[in-house]
Formats: structure tokens, sequence, C-alpha cells
């Protein structure tokens, strides 16, 4: 006979691909309503029709035409394919997020009785952005795909190195937010032993030189210039304003400019349905932080982050604090979260379900 455990996780990553699949269309029906970068990818607009195969062996958003094109110029396969494509490696970085969700609290996920993990999958946002067609499902599958590793201490394993070069080729600057974490956690840390550190440090070096280099290119910025780089990022944040989400981002002080980022817009800001529906989960996002940061003031002594909760949180500031110089709207925001904030939710959860051993046996 099955194990009941078991027939229960079925029908759970059923529900889960059902409930996955659901989003799939929303994505599509607003790409078919409203246009996107879908159909850049697909090889639908002027951009990127003529482009020819041997055009497209470059970084960024090549990469991405790259793995299309088979489908898309070869098989001429209908661009709903591409998103059902796009849905499926975004929900197999959903089910890696799932297992780092369950490694990351050891199973302990239940609070007065509610699986916050699984509330947490349940949030539209993750599956709005993972089952469309473009950089983000693959993103989201890549940074789970490293994060995961690491939870499992396996620091130099063929999966993260592989992993992390794709994210490196499809968003530079992602990759170089992640590896600045990575390697401030572990050069502090105990986990490597000296010679690790100084051959780490050696190779963190290299590869971050190599992908600010390429971060610079896709930018424009070219070089390292301090005031060439302060002209494109206010050239970035004023190319937001004809958008229909755009927030005036250089109006705002710069720690509002970080809460507007990950907590708005708030209900009316964004008068669509889906804007209502970002709105309203904002709101449990603003409530899961000030309830896990009441809790981390209670609780500090006791907690004890691993070093994938430190890198977790640690990319999260680096990314949000670049990003807020170069983004302007609510949708490129929620489109740019999608790669940080499931994860920081993971340690937040983290923080609510914690109970410190000496409670445990006291009970």
């Amino acid at each position: 006979m099955i194990p009941a455990d078991k027939i229960k996780s079925n029908r759970f990553l059923l529900f889960l691909l059902g409930y996955h699949l659901i989003f799939t269309y929303f994505s599509w029906d607003y790409f078919v309503e409203n246009g996107g970068d879908a159909a850049f990818y697909w090889f639908q607009t002027e951009a990127s029709r003529n482009r020819l195969l041997c055009d497209l062996f470059h970084y960024g958003s090549d990469v991405i035409l790259l793995f299309n094109y088979f489908f898309a110029n070869i098989l001429h396969l209908d661009i709903v394919f591409g998103f059902l494509l796009y849905s499926l490696i975004g929900f197999l970085g959903i089910l890696q997020f799932y297992r780092l969700g369950k490694a990351l609290m050891n199973g302990r996920t239940t609070v007065f009785g509610i699986d916050f993990l699984f509330l947490l999958l349940l949030l539209p946002n993750l599956h709005f952005w993972t089952a469309t067609l473009g950089k983000e499902p693959i993103c989201f599958l890549l940074i789970t795909a490293v994060l995961l590793e690491i939870c499992q201490k396996k620091y130099f394993s063929i999966k993260l190195i592989v992993a992390f070069l794709l994210l490196m080729a499809i968003r530079p600057h992602i990759a170089l937010f992640l590896l600045t974490a990575v390697m401030f956690v572990f050069f502090f840390g105990k986990q490597l032993k000296p010679m690790q550190k100084l051959l780490s440090g050696l190779v963190f070096l290299i590869v971050a030189a190599v992908a600010g280099y390429m971060v610079l290119q896709l930018s424009e910025i070219r070089y390292p210039d301090w005031e060439r780089i302060r002209y494109f990022n206010e050239y970035s944040l004023l190319s937001f304003r004809d958008s229909g989400s755009y927030v005036p981002m250089p109006d705002y002080s710069y720690p509002y400019r970080l809460f507007t980022f990950w907590f708005r817009p708030f209900p009316g800001e964004f008068t669509t349905f889906l804007g209502w529906g970002l709105a309203l989960e904002n709101i449990v996002w603003l409530l899961l932080h000030l309830t896990a940061l009441f809790l981390l003031a209670r609780k500090w002594q006791q907690l004890h982050f691993t070093p994938v909760m430190k890198i977790i949180l640690l990319f999260a500031v680096i990314s949000a604090v670049i990003i807020v110089q170069r983004y302007a709207g609510f949708g490129i925001f929620a489109r740019t979260k999608i790669m940080l904030q499931p994860f920081t939710g993971l340690v937040l959860l983290w923080i609510l379900t914690f109970v410190p051993p000496q409670t445990e046996k006291n009970t």
C-alpha cells in the first residue's frame, strides 16, 4: 500500500500545480490585453524577429532568445506553448522553493494549527511572475537552486556552479548581488577553512569583476565612473514616467524608497484588478514583517540564523538598495521582488515558528 503521507503529498503537489496553471492563464491573458516582453522573447517584435541564431550567443536577454529559438523559429510553436513551458519551469522553481522552506524550518511550519509555509506558497505574486514568458521563472529557479545547495552544505557542487553561471548569464546584476552576499557570510563565518576562504576570495574577485563588467555593458554605463552611474540611474528612473504604474522615486527620501519598493502599492493606489490583488498581498507582507520584527526584538538572543538565512537577508538588502536607484514603477517592483521577497518570507516564517528548545521541554 502507498503510505498516507505520500498520498497527501501527491495531492498537495497536484493542487499546487493546478493553482499555478490558473495563474498561467492570468499571465497569458494579461499579455494578450496589455502586451509585454513575452512578444520580444518569442520573436514577435521588430527588435527580435530578424535576429539570427549566430547573433544570440551573448549574455542578458539573448540567453532567453537563444533558449526559445528552437521552439519559436524552428518548430514555429504558438506563444501559448511558450507560456506553458515557462510556467512549468517556474513551477519547478516553486517545488525547489518548497524544499528550501522545509529544510530551513526543519519541517516546523505550523503555528496555532496553521501551516504558514503552505499559505506562503499560495500568494498570487509568486505564481503570476513564475508563470509568465520571461526571465523571472528561470531566475527564480536558479536562485532557489543555489540557496538550496548552500542550505544542504553542498558549497562546491556542480548544480550550484551551473545554476549560478546561468543566473550570471541572464541577469548578471542579480548574480553579483547574490555572490556578494554569499562571500560576505562565508568569509566572516566559520564554514570554510582559512585556505578555502583565501581561494574563495580570489575566485570571488575574478567572478565579481566579470559580472560587474557585464552589468556595465548591459546598462550602457560602459565603464565605472560615478557621474555616468548617477546619470544613467536618473535616466532609468525617469524612463518609467510614461508607465501606468509610475512612482516618483526621485522625490522620495531613501528610506521611503525602500519602503515603497517592499510594501507599496497599498489598496486604492493602483486601481486595476491586479493592482488591488498586489496591494492586499503587500498588506500581508507588511504585517508579516512587523510581526517578525516584534518577535525578533523579544527573542534575538535565542535566535541563531543559519548561513543561508544570513545570505537571503543580505541578498535582499543589497538588491533593494541598488534597485531603488534604477526602478520607479509598481509593476516593475512586483516583478523584481519575485527574486527576493519569497526567500525573505521564509526567514520571517522561521522567526514566527521558532520555539526555543527549553520552551519545548517545559510544555
